[in-house]
């Protein structure tokens, strides 16, 4: 039997949803679902949970002549006490014997015990894990505003936890957890560079019950044991100290706080954490960013998702943006874009603080604003970061990089002279860039402007077209339309771009045969996974000489194409050719033996062309720019004033010559 693939898993979780869909709301099968899993990997793979025997899955399927909710139920209950450490309170809000028919648990019982989950039944050790998470993103999805309280989406906590980095043995923390996606991508970042995720210590606290119950889940399904998520109010009262009753810190800190939540001043426990002052209204979202700069070690870093509110309010928000700033706990502000987060259509963004000791001695004295508000991929009902967005805001972050209409590194003089206002488009403007102004001249006597082509000529010039391709000269200072007309033109520039274009592509396509036997070399050694980033810095440097596509441009294919095959690219280290063979056999439910020599072709091809595929696309994008500007001069300059008064004096005439042939003078 072919292992248990994380598609395959994911849709049976989906299907048991289907048997319990008009009998709940989603939150409560959610939970039931989430304790179906849970019995039934706990039993199938020793070592997760202590299993007594009332919660092992052999007794649960061997209920006949018992009712199934109550020995499911006591199921629960024996793991629960046998594992109070990890599972107090997890299930309390679940009850099989409530709204579920005899008929439709024994179809759940019947439904999960045909998945075997041990881990050699699985394709990887996280697709339990990835698949819950996955329900969880659907969950999410499907409640609407509600979704956004305790699930922030999946390639937003990719980002912010890339933007921190955290690393095997520390500790990280995320005061208001939700469903503990940022604890879970912070362990999985750890593995995918090297490190074991296992190795960090999570904390996390969570208000809703319900929510911090699934958060533990979520953990422990990750295989992330290491771990204290706590029920309360974070702002409140912080529930994570030491014996001393100061509060403890931590090396990373990530969180998504609900926005706009208030808070009473009386109530706060640990009021020294509000350094810089309390905000009006009891509006909370920048007392929330102050909790997470209380709780930094040092040295440590966070990220934190605010409304753009908390950016230029006046009065005492200012004042604490003032003392934020100038403490120099503030690395950078990324603005992300509209319709991206659950239950809201506003954008948000994300600030990188930093620990007392601030920011390096390099960044000292600037902050990093970023742009991003276009970043994003538009979506039928919800907008999403597609990793070449997330590339794109990284790369920008870790080169420090001012990159014209993205972001720019601002000085705290700069800052200052503003008031310490951090809205972010008053630092970068995202929008298209202005047209140049029309040149008074070209509109009535014709031509166009030469200085307008040489600021554009760089994009033609790397497909290999010149000026004297696209244009006569006219006069000094002024270019022509060829006597063929600026269309005839346009409709060629494909044909003038065809073989850099082509020999560009060939480029990609010789990158790949190069490495293709060092992907052969690392087939089956569990050591491809770690050379992700090595793969796409050398992408990066064999492509961008020629100028066609950009460094961001390339990384985001070259990110976007590994998110697609990362399954695939996992079954090649792990399994080698003939596993990758054996997943798409599953997937398309056919036999899947080749020879190791034909799989290797296979995969590599399959592979290699896919990639190569998206950079066709993308060069193709940029040659159908470069026609659309060379129109866009048509537009402006084809036509003059002088041209129009001649087309006028001639169609003037054909009428007077007209009328006279009809008799009237």
């Amino acid at each position: 039997m072919s292992p248990i693939t994380y598609g395959q898993l994911e849709r049976t979780l989906f299907k048991a949803g289907d048997i319990l869909r008009g009998r709940m709301d989603s939150s409560q099968y959610r939970e039931v679902i989430s304790a179906m899993l849970l019995l039934k990997r706990v039993s199938d793979q020793p070592g997760i949970l202590r299993v007594p025997d009332l919660a092992r899955w052999s007794q649960i399927v061997a209920y006949e002549g018992k009712a199934p909710g109550r020995v499911l139920n006591e199921a629960l209950w024996a793991l629960e006490q046998s594992n109070p450490e990890v599972l107090k309170d997890v299930f309390e809000a679940v009850d099989f014997e409530v709204r579920l028919s005899r008929a439709e648990l024994k179809a759940l019982v019947d439904h999960f015990d045909r998945v075997p989950l041990n881990d050699d039944d699985l394709e990887f050790g996280d697709v339990v894990g990835r698949a819950y998470d996955c329900l969880l993103d659907a969950f999410a999805g499907s409640v609407g505003k509600r979704g956004g309280e305790f699930f922030t989406p999946r390639s937003v906590v990719r980002l912010m936890v890339r933007l921190v980095r955290p690393q095997e043995g520390q500790s990280v923390y995320d005061p208001f957890t939700g469903s503990g996606g940022m604890l879970v991508q912070a362990g999985q970042y750890v593995d995918e560079h090297g490190g074991e995720g296992t190795g960090l210590a999570f904390f996390g606290q969570e208000m809703n019950a319900a929510t911090c119950s699934t958060a533990r889940l979520n953990l422990l399904l990750h295989g992330l044991k290491d771990s204290s998520v706590l029920c309360g109010d974070t702002l409140t009262d912080p529930l994570h100290s030491l014996e001393d009753g100061h509060l403890r810190r931590y090396d990373r800190v990530l969180t998504n706080p609900p926005f706009s939540m208030k808070y009473s001043e009386k109530e706060i426990r640990h009021p020294d954490r509000m350094k810089y002052g309390w905000t009006p209204g009891h509006r909370a979202d920048l007392m929330n960013v102050q909790h997470v700069l209380a709780t930094l070690l040092p040295d440590g870093i966070g990220a934190v998702v605010t409304p753009h509110g908390v950016l230029f309010r006046g009065g005492a928000e200012e004042q604490i943006r003032r003392g934020i700033v100038a403490d120099h706990r503030l690395e950078a502000v990324i603005g992300i874009g509209p319709n991206v987060f659950y239950g809201t259509a506003i954008p948000a963004c994300i600030l990188v603080l930093r620990g007392t000791d601030g920011t390096p001695s390099d960044k000292r004295g600037h902050v990093l604003f970023v742009n991003a508000e276009r970043e994003v991929v538009t979506g039928r009902s919800q907008n999403r970061l597609e990793p070449q967005n997330v590339e794109k805001i990284v790369g920008a972050f870790r080169e420090w990089a001012d990159i014209p209409g993205f972001s720019r590194v601002v000085s705290l003089d700069e800052i200052e002279a503003n008031d310490f206002d951090l809205n972010i488009r008053r630092y970068v403007d995202a929008g298209p860039p202005a047209e140049p102004s029309l040149d008074v001249r070209a509109a009535l006597f014709g031509g166009v402007p030469r200085s307008e082509v040489v600021a554009e000529m760089r994009r033609f010039e790397v497909f290999g077209i010149g000026i004297a391709d696209l244009f006569t000269t006219k006069s000094s200072g002024y270019l022509d339309f060829p006597d063929s007309g600026c269309e005839a033109t346009a409709v060629r520039i494909p044909d003038l771009a065809a073989v850099r274009e082509r020999d560009f592509v060939e480029d990609c396509r010789a990158w790949w045969l190069a490495i293709e036997s060092r992907l052969t070399e690392l087939a089956g050694t569990g050591k491809l996974s770690t050379l992700s980033y090595r793969l796409m810095a050398s992408f990066r440097e064999e492509l961008l000489p020629a100028g066609i596509l950009d460094q961001y441009q390339l990384t985001g294919a070259f990110a976007a194409w590994w998110a697609v095959r990362q399954d695939d690219l996992r079954s090649l280290d792990r399994w080698g050719f003939p596993g990758v063979i054996d997943r798409w056999a599953v997937a398309e439910s056919r036999p899947s033996y080749l020879p190791e020599s034909l799989a290797r072709e296979r995969v590599l091809d399959v592979l290699g062309n896919d990639l190569c595929s998206r950079v066709e696309r993308l060069t193709a994008a940029e040659r159908q720019r470069m026609v659309d500007v060379y129109r866009s001069w048509g537009e402006r300059y084809g036509t003059s004033f002088t041209d129009l008064e001649r087309q006028s004096e001639a169609a003037a005439t054909q009428l007077r010559v007209r009328l006279e042939e009809l008799g009237y003078t």
